[in-house]
């Protein structure tokens, strides 16, 4: 049996199906849901109080709807391609067969991976997302302070929560982790494509004990569409934002909350380097200071960052 099969249990298929379902329309009714499920409407009202946890979905009289400022499928972004998939490998993977300036949203991911390959784990309610774009070469290395700036904005301003940068783009509250980003890029003639992947935790339950979402932390579910918005906005003028990089890199320095920490970075090469985090290059190199000497990291050659203090 070949080792690359993919295993989905019963009750996901079905919540995904649910979710198609309804994102395919303004409403539906039990009935209408359970006769394309194939189920009693007793499961199909099962489904709905699980799927609800999740997702801005209702029901009256019989009749399901999901929150329009919820459904991705209802958002048509300005200017670009946009493509929703209910399921998905990975959304990176989905863009690199897209053209430039197309965005790719989908509710699950069975192939999503994080930095150097690490699995992300993206289970349902949150926005998982990839941007493909075309940047200029000079300002390729911004992205990696930009994107994670614009996103720490959008949730103090209209979230009130106060968030901050993990180095390298890590967003986090209260030491755990709301989102992440994968940014990679190839060349093509005299531009530079680049996919960046985000991940918010969002309406989901991360797993793990060092995650959180916005859901947990305000206490209610938050309509998704709306990020989605305001990402792709601010991404479609990233040259002309990143021809400031001075501002940029004072934004990011000033909510990073690593520099004044004692660390520690696992690099690629198996080597070890422990010291304190004093400041970021212009590039977005981590300077360590340890008592062997000063070093600067590439978030490139950094397995894992840890704080020890």
């Amino acid at each position: 049996m070949a080792s690359n099969i993919l295993l989905v249990d019963q009750e996901l298929l079905f919540k995904l199906e649910f979710l198609r379902l309804l994102s395919t329309r303004e409403n539906a009714t039990l009935g209408e849901i359970a006769g394309e499920l194939g189920v009693d409407e007793s499961t199909v009202l099962d489904l709905y109080n699980k799927i609800r946890q999740n997702y801005m979905i209702s029901i009256s009289r019989e009749m399901i709807t999901w929150h329009y400022g919820d459904n991705p499928a209802r958002i048509k972004p300005w200017g670009w391609s946009y493509t929703y998939r209910i399921l998905a490998g990975s959304t990176m993977v989905v863009a690199k067969h897209l053209n430039p300036w197309s965005i790719v949203v989908t509710e699950y991911q069975l192939r999503s991976y994080g930095r150097h390959g690490k699995q992300w784990i993206s289970n349902l309610g949150g926005l998982w997302t990839t941007f493909k774009i075309e940047v200029d070469p000079n300002t390729t290395y911004l992205l990696a302070m930009a994107i994670p700036v614009v996103i720490a904005r959008f949730l103090r301003e209209k979230h009130n929560l106060n968030v901050g940068i993990k180095w390298p783009n890590d967003i986090v509250y209260k030491s755990k982790k709301l989102a992440g980003f994968l940014i990679e890029v190839e060349a093509l003639l005299n531009r530079i494509i680049a996919y960046i992947g985000i991940g918010i935790n969002v309406n989901n339950e991360p797993p793990l004990e060092t995650a959180t979402s916005l859901k947990n932390e305000l206490g209610k579910l938050i309509p998704r569409n709306s990020l989605i918005g305001y990402i792709a906005g601010y991404i479609s003028k990233i040259d002309e934002i990143t021809r400031s990089p001075g501002k940029i890199h004072a934004e990011y320095m000033d909510l990073l909350e690593t520099l004044g920490r004692r660390v520690k970075a696992e690099l690629i090469s198996g080597g070890v380097v422990t010291g304190l985090a004093r400041t970021i290059t212009e590039s977005g190199e981590l300077v360590v200071e340890s008592e062997t000497g000063s070093f600067k990291l590439r978030s490139a050659e950094v397995l894992e960052l840890r704080y020890i203090d």
